[in-house]
């Protein structure tokens, strides 16, 4: 596939990377070229130095004969105006993120078709829907929903009280419908086994169908869903997140610095309370009695201020806590210093965008414990490997597991005896070890 990326900030660089390491044909624009010197150093791709929108540059970059155009600097302008001459040069499809408050009312995150560009994503939006989901949870560190929102891989830490600790995974009881799909132990990540046990501390990732994953969740973290939330930052993300929290009969109390911010927030919602103020000071937590609240969200523009508020909100009391952080390198600190869920808009967007470059047989693809593992979405196609055989019998490769299959509308976690149709998707997660063997499972075979 011939790919041209604009923009080489942390989302395209990660982009690049990646598909360079999956042998596409890359061209990397940026004007900056020390940011292409960056890349050039790390992957074997092509850069061009000048402006994405520009219509000279496109041209130069054949964008023409793209298969796929990504725009992703960090102007929305420029986004959109690279999408659109990209697609009026006969680019097949393109893709433009758009960050700012304009274009936060894009519905669920993503939109098709808009001014003819394929895609266009917001991810504050989508990074403002995964804490919505975790606030809806009983005690999920994230929430992954795969198939049409038929199957949900939940993301848990046991504590040292949990009920699951020290049995083997063959003798939990689990629902019908559920699976443990793989154990993150000492920040290693590995599909266990019938006869593993699990751990204080470990973090599991459960697949199962949609609507099953509560009482699954409660067996292993005994946690609920949150009914207060305390969000520190009322701008894109925060007001996002406001507003599907209220629509969730959720109290809602947003602490926003900026007196102008603070007034206009409230009167677009009047349901959610806001309080004009430095979500840092631990007083103003205090007085308005923060820890009582299920879960806190901090959703500021500075990484800085997410960390310590949510530092603070813990030692007030909050039970779980979320932190947005806008540089990636920094999430395992955010998480050893004791914060419980560390999100970023730009991984966010990468999923998202990567989701977009994959062959017909591979739907989507979530990427896990910074590239440890992988969940993909496959379709079994008309004369691969995978059809008419029990599952028993496939001979998955060890480091993999089949957690879904949904046929015809109806999601099911399979058991040894189902048998894959062609035109079903299955869900799998994978080491990135074992993902190429996983693939060409449901490769149709040449003859």
């Amino acid at each position: 596939m011939y790919v041209v990326m604009v923009g080489m900030g942390e989302v395209g660089r990660y982009v690049t990377q990646v598909l360079q390491s999956e042998q596409h044909d890359v061209v990397a624009i940026d004007n900056d070229k020390d940011a292409l010197d960056r890349v050039g150093e790390r992957a074997d791709v092509a850069t061009l130095t000048g402006y994405g929108s520009s219509l000279e540059v496109l041209k130069q970059a054949r964008a023409h004969e793209a298969d796929l155009v990504v725009a992703v600097t960090n102007f929305d302008e420029i986004n959109l105006l690279a999408a659109l001459a990209s697609k009026h040069l006969g680019a097949r499809r393109t893709i433009a993120r758009l960050q700012g408050k304009e274009y936060s009312n894009i519905e669920e995150g993503i939109q098709y078709g808009m001014l003819g560009i394929d895609v266009v994503l917001n991810p504050r939006v989508l990074v403002a829907q995964e804490m919505a989901k975790i606030a809806r949870s009983h005690g999920a560190l994230d929430v992954i929903s795969l198939a049409g929102n038929r199957i949900e891989v939940v993301q848990l830490e046991l504590a040292a009280n949990s009920k699951v600790l020290h049995k083997p995974l063959l003798n939990l009881h689990l629902p019908e419908q559920v699976l443990v799909a793989a154990v993150v132990r000492d920040r290693e990540l590995f599909v266990p086994g019938g006869a593993d046990v699990l751990l204080p501390g470990d973090r599991v990732y459960l697949v199962g169908r949609s609507g099953h994953m509560e009482s699954v969740e409660e067996q292993f973290c005994g946690g609920r869903e949150a009914a207060r939330v305390c969000i520190v930052g009322g701008g894109v993300v925060g007001e996002a997140l406001a507003r599907q929290l209220v629509a969730a009969d959720i109290e809602v109390l947003v602490i926003e610095k900026g007196r102008d911010a603070a007034e206009k927030l409230a009167m677009a919602h009047p349901k959610v309370t806001v309080v004009q103020g430095d979500g840092t000071n631990l007083t103003l937590l205090e007085e308005e009695l923060v820890g009582s609240y299920d879960l806190f969200c901090a959703c500021s523009h500075e990484d800085e201020v997410n960390l310590m508020s949510g530092l603070l909100a813990k030692r007030v009391g909050v039970k779980r806590t979320v932190c947005l952080v806008h540089r990636p390198d920094y999430m395992d600190i955010y998480r050893q210093l004791g914060i419980d869920v560390v999100l970023s808009p730009r991984l966010v967007a990468s999923d998202h965008i990567l989701r977009w470059v994959r062959q017909t047989e591979l739907k989507s693809l979530t990427i896990l414990e910074g590239g440890q593992a992988e969940l993909l979405e496959l379709e079994a196609s008309e004369g691969s490997r995978v059809l008419g055989t029990p599952i028993r019998r496939l001979n998955f490769p060890r480091g993999a597991i089949l957690g879904a299959i949904v046929s015809q509308g109806t999601a099911r976690v399979p058991r040894g005896d189902d048998l894959i149709q062609a035109g079903d998707t299955v869900v799998v997660l994978t080491t990135s070890a074992t993902r190429s063997q996983v693939e060409r499972l449901f490769k149709r075979r040449m003859l």
